[in-house]
């Protein structure tokens, strides 16, 4: 192409120079608008080449001015595209059955600016803006992409610049919050502050609950369309066919007129949508301007997924462009689908397990970590599933199907059916414990469901049948009464709390807001009669009652007063008045250790195996007390005058006795089995700890993207591209902690966290040093005294939210 500049999507840059027109281009597998501003260029098929031909010639510097901005706007333009082709989190919001959010609203046409008319089509088209021409002195032209800052607003994700100087890594952001409220950021690479989300509370009685679920009719056309986009999605990747199917029934009917909205951009998201008929196009509206069209929604598309997780504003507006029939999928329904299916057959392992005489000595909670790392295996009709002969090394439960096991006669030479196997038998049982050959030969009748488990995993989970025959009884007992404990016995009243005060709140002087987050403030206090600076978390009622995180404010309070250890912020006392409730509590003054990783761009090794080993120490604490933190990140970790850890934000923490269904946590550093909605247990805080040893030596997440959905497809995915300068003993700790299967990862296996502190990256780290402060933090913060606030943003000038009225917290 001698007259184009072409930029390949994702790689490098590619030039010829000359020409005489001025234009650009998105082209996808399907055919795409061709914008021009000079003359329509008509429709153009195939490649992904974004094209760039000037009049006139140009020159070094301006040819690279162009070019940067180019590769800009292609990252621009492939985050929309991953958003709206993909489903994104662009998409309707639907309450109920029989309704739509907001189509009973009308978009007048003539308020819509149109970015360009794209031809009719049955697949997400992107239409892209114009570019404006600007003639300069030289008399050559230069390119201004007109909606270039708008598109970085709607995205608002730490887009990368061109590297045009040797500049951190780190965006110039700001410290959103003193305790890990509420980021303006989802991505890490941009180093903007990170939000925490959350699902509602999903209480085991709804997971259990015998109601009937509602089945809408389909007919085998629409069944066909529907399992096609789930089986493309990645949140139904593994489920099973019984998930399917119920998902499939659940998803209900709607119908919605020519020019009606089906979602307003920021409107909370509820659905999932399938697109039946017709087309919808897709509304972006920046900075209160006329909303611009950016493509079209057609048959055969599933948008919105990411309301099947937890509650996010939608992104854009999405209008029916003609009579549109959609189906829905509401959250509520699928996470309760999904909870069901995995714990009925996680008690169904259960009921097989205790039925194995040879199994009698595992403990309760034992039997409920082997059931959870049992996997998931589908055999085809007369597939082999284990041969006579063969060395067994592993265990099979049936869950469904039938099998026929024979065995061959070594004088007749004759296959002899011995018995049939069906739903709720096992066998191989022996394959956990030694080497054995197969007795017989196991053949599937039917399509056959398994949960099996390999010795090699057993044994490190357990131990040899050796070691639990000769355990000791009392062992034993104090092992199950750990696991038995509950969420009563587990709280502490204040008048138990050692570290509990007495102090009116209206003694507390606000001095300074020490950071901001979704639901309210952290102040910097003085108790007028002491003169001691404390930290005061004030959280609005309303808000928190409007996005169903009473529960989680709940546990927080009760966790934090659980809690005793030197590296973890103490919790002083709780107010509340008819609009807040606050939290009094200590104050660290160094600040985050988010914030001197921006400034380093990344930590050298014992930098963050120092704050990686305080970590683990407050893990070893909490895990000791069933209570799994579900918030790591270095934003939460807060630094004490001296440079030692403070860990803060206990707002997504809770005892956990058995496993807890609830999606919460910061995309980044979300486990596989959270996102699946697979049930989860103190595993996701080892996850979490590998993801974290990663972003401190290199600066950034491992699973980075611009778009929450894109994270979890790359989590779900789990390969991690490690740098060169990594050690191999940090890269094996990472492989560990980030382990698929919750129950191979390191920390949750025999010998649980011990595994982790006895790790060879840890072989020369002082454990005993660190634990009384003997050793000497890495980072010293500057702190001229009790009150001074320079290590955190000045927010005094902001405008708070006042909230309103609310009163849904008697007993706090």
């Amino acid at each position: 192409m001698e007259n184009e500049v072409g930029v390949k999507l994702g790689s490098q840059c590619t030039a010829g120079l000359g020409g005489r027109k001025t234009s650009w281009l998105l082209s996808q597998s399907q055919i795409v608008s061709v914008i021009s501003s000079e003359t329509e260029l008509g429709n153009v098929a195939g490649g992904d080449l974004l094209l760039f031909s000037m009049g006139g010639g140009v020159s070094k510097s301006e040819y690279d001015r162009i070019r940067k901005e180019l590769i800009l706007k292609d990252q621009v333009i492939r985050t929309l595209q991953e958003r709206l082709g993909d489903g994104g989190y662009i998409g309707p919001k639907h309450a109920a059955p029989g309704g739509a959010d907001g189509a009973d609203e009308l978009l007048p046409p003539e308020r819509t600016t149109m970015v360009a008319k794209a031809p009719n089509k049955d697949r997400v088209s992107v239409a892209e803006p114009t570019s404006g021409l600007k003639r300069e002195k030289s008399g050559s032209f230069s390119t201004r992409f007109t909606l270039l800052h708008e598109a970085k607003e709607l995205l608002g994700e730490g887009i990368e610049q061109p590297d045009s100087d040797a500049k951190s890594r780190y965006n110039q952001g700001s410290l959103d919050n003193y305790d890990g409220g509420a980021p303006v950021n989802s991505s890490s690479m941009g180093k903007l502050r990170r939000v925490e989300v959350s699902a509602e509370v999903m209480p085991s009685r709804k997971i259990m609950s015998t109601k009937e679920r509602v089945v809408y009719p389909k007919g085998e056309s629409s069944r066909q369309l529907l399992l096609k986009i789930l089986q493309s999605n990645v949140l139904f990747q593994g489920q099973s066919h019984g998930e399917i199917r119920d998902c499939l029934d659940a998803f209900f009917p709607m119908r919605v007129e020519p020019g009606h909205l089906v979602i307003k951009q920021g409107a909370q998201g509820d659905n999932f949508y399938a697109v039946e008929s017709g087309q919808l196009e897709i509304l972006v509206s920046m900075g209160g301007a006329p909303p611009i069209r950016y493509g079209f929604l057609g048959p055969g598309l599933g948008f919105g997924e990411l309301a099947l997780l937890y509650n996010m504003p939608r992104a854009a507006t999405i209008r029916a462009v003609t009579e549109v029939e959609l189906w829905a999928l509401e959250r509520n329904t699928f996470r309760e689908i999904l909870a069901s299916h995995k714990l009925n057959r996680l008690n169904r392992t259960l009921e097989v397990l205790r039925k194995i005489a040879i199994l009698s000595k595992l403990t309760s909670s034992e039997m409920q970590q082997v059931a959870a790392a049992m996997e998931w295996e589908e055999f085809g009709e007369t597939a082999a599933i284990v041969r006579q002969g063969e060395v067994g090394e592993k265990f099979y439960i049936i869950n469904k199907g039938e099998i026929i096991v024979t065995q061959l006669d070594a004088n007749t030479g004759e296959e002899n059916v011995i018995r049939r196997l069906k739903a709720g038998d096992h066998f191989g049982e022996m394959a956990l414990f030694k080497d054995e050959m197969r007795s017989a030969t196991c053949t599937a009748v039917t399509r056959v469901q398994c949960v099996t488990l390999e010795r090699a995993h057993f044994i490190a989970m357990l131990g040899t049948l050796q070691e639990l025959m000769d355990r000791e009884p009392a062992h034993l007992e104090t092992r199950d009464l750990a696991h038995r404990r509950t969420s009563t016995e587990a709280l502490v009243e204040p008048a138990d709390y050692k570290y509990y005060m007495e102090i009116p709140r209206e003694e507390l002087e606000v001095l300074q807001t020490l950071g901001r987050g979704a639901f309210g403030r952290v102040r910097l206090v003085r108790h007028a009669a002491s003169n001691r600076a404390y930290a005061l978390k004030c959280l609005i009622k309303s808000h928190i009652v409007e996005n169903n995180l009473k529960e989680h404010v709940l546990n927080e309070k009760r966790v934090m007063l659980a809690l005793d250890h030197p590296f973890i912020l103490k919790l002083y006392t709780t107010f509340k008045d008819r609009t807040h409730i606050y939290f009094l509590v200590e104050l660290a003054l160094g600040g985050e250790l988010f914030t001197y990783l921006r400034r380093r761009d990344h930590f050298e090794e014992p930098v963050a195996r120092f704050y990686i080993a305080s970590v683990v120490l407050v893990f070893q604490h909490m895990h000791s007390k069933s209570i799994v933190y579900r918030d790591l990140k270095p934003e939460n970790i807060l630094l004490d005058n001296e440079g030692y850890m403070k860990l803060a934000d206990f707002g997504l923490a809770k005892l956990v006795t058995d496993r807890t269904w609830t999606l919460c946590g910061t995309p980044d550093y979300l486990a596989p089995e959270i996102i699946l909605n697979k049930g989860h247990d103190m595993a996701v805080d080892y996850w979490a700890l590998g993801i974290l040893i990663f972003e401190l030596m290199t600066g950034s997440a491992p699973f980075y993207a611009q778009d929450p959905m894109q994270i979890y497809a790359l989590i779900i995915q789990g390969n991690v591209k490690f740098p060169a300068y990594m050690g191999r003993a940090s890269v094996d700790l990472v492989q560990k902690l980030l382990c698929q299967n919750p129950a191979r990862r390191l920390g949750n296996m025999k010998h649980g966290i011990k595994d982790i502190i006895n790790h060879r990256w840890f072989s020369s780290f002082q454990w005993d040093s660190l634990k009384i402060k003997s050793m000497k933090p890495p980072i010293v913060p500057q702190v001229r005294d009790d009150f001074d606030t320079s290590n955190f943003e000045d927010l005094r000038h902001e405008v708070e939210d006042p909230g309103h009225e609310c009163d849904w917290d008697p007993d706090f």
